[in-house]
C-alpha cells in the first residue's frame, strides 16, 4: 500500500460515518462485516501516522482480536487495498519534485 495516500485514507475512513462506510465497502465477499469490524478497530487504535505505519509494514496495532478477526488477518490489508481501489478511495501519492 505504500503506492498509496494513507493519510487521505485514514482521514476519509477516521470522519466519514460509520453507516455510510458500511454501506460503502462490505460487499459480503472480498470484503465482509469481519473485515469492517477490524478496519474500524485499526482506524481507532492510533492517529493518521500509526494507521500509515501499520498499512506500510502490513501488520496490525496492539489490538484485541476475535476468532473472525484472526481468520482474516493474513489477507486483511490486501481486501483493504483492493475494496479502497475498487472504490476509487485511493489515489496515488504525489511525487515531490
Amino acid at each position: 500500500m505504500n503506492q498509496y495516500d494513507l493519510s487521505g485514507l485514514y482521514q476519509f475512513l477516521a470522519h466519514t460515518p460509520e453507516q455510510g462506510l458500511r454501506k460503502m465497502l462490505i460487499d459480503g465477499k472480498s470484503f465482509t462485516e469481519a473485515h469492517f469490524n477490524l478496519m474500524i478497530k485499526v482506524v481507532r487504535a492510533g492517529d493518521e501516522a500509526k494507521f500509515c505505519a501499520h498499512a506500510e509494514k502490513v501488520d496490525f496495532p496492539k489490538i484485541k482480536m476475535g476468532p473472525a478477526d484472526l481468520r482474516i488477518k493474513e489477507s486483511f490489508w490486501q481486501s483493504l487495498e483492493a475494496i479502497c481501489n475498487s472504490r476509487g478511495l485511493l489515489t496515488p501519492v504525489k511525487k515531490a519534485a
